[in-house]
């Protein structure tokens, strides 16, 4: 039993590891108007628990960290692992997977990280930290926006085209993956009617 938990595990994590760096890789060479580093951290996350995402992102970032942005860039850390919480949290109900949950772990995950990143680059460097997030934020200024406004909105740009690859990607991964690497499981619903129903 022990042995298929963390071979459960082990091939889950090492697939969101996988799409994280991958997705990245492939945002970063073709110049995309997106991070696309979130995905295997929401994957695991929907498929295991949040936990098992926040181990992901954490991998990510500290790669990420060393190996393209300045070491200080862990802090955004922050954003992946409110990924994880939100899609790991928001996408269960009574321990199984609920797809109509979707689309409201999507907008509060892209608002609240949109904000969160603004926050964190105003903090950290007082600028924004790619070139299509230059762009965005130019847009927003020439519009008048305050400059954290700004910011967030640049980031949310970004943010939105990485949450729709999320939105379309993972209910596929998720599909074909094995019932028995999925961590979803019927809980006992407990009323004053019916003490040991479950759903």
């Amino acid at each position: 039993m022990k042995n298929r938990t963390f071979r459960k595990y082990a091939v889950i994590m090492l697939i969101g590891i996988a799409l994280n760096l991958g997705l990245y890789w492939i945002a970063h060479v073709f110049h995309l108007p997106a991070w696309l580093d979130t995905t295997g951290t929401a994957f695991a996350a929907v498929t295991l628990e949040p936990t098992a995402g926040l181990v992901i992102g954490y991998i990510t970032n500290l790669f990420e960290s060393n190996a393209v942005y300045a070491s200080n860039s862990i802090v955004y850390y922050a954003i992946t692992a409110l990924c994880a919480l939100l899609f790991g949290l928001l996408m269960r109900k009574n321990g199984k997977i609920s797809w109509k949950r979707l689309p409201l772990a999507s907008v509060i995950y892209i608002v609240m990280s949109a904000f969160l990143s603004a926050a964190i680059s105003l903090w950290r460097t007082g600028v924004t930290n790619s070139g299509w997030e230059q762009k965005f934020f130019e847009i927003a200024r020439a519009n008048n926006m305050p400059v954290f406004i700004s910011m967030a909105f640049a980031a949310g740009v970004l943010k939105t085209a990485d949450t729709i690859v999320m939105c379309v990607l993972i209910p596929i991964l998720y599909k074909v993956v094995p019932k028995d690497y999925k961590n979803e499981y019927y809980k006992e619903n407990l009323t004053w009617k019916s003490p040991f129903a479950v759903k």
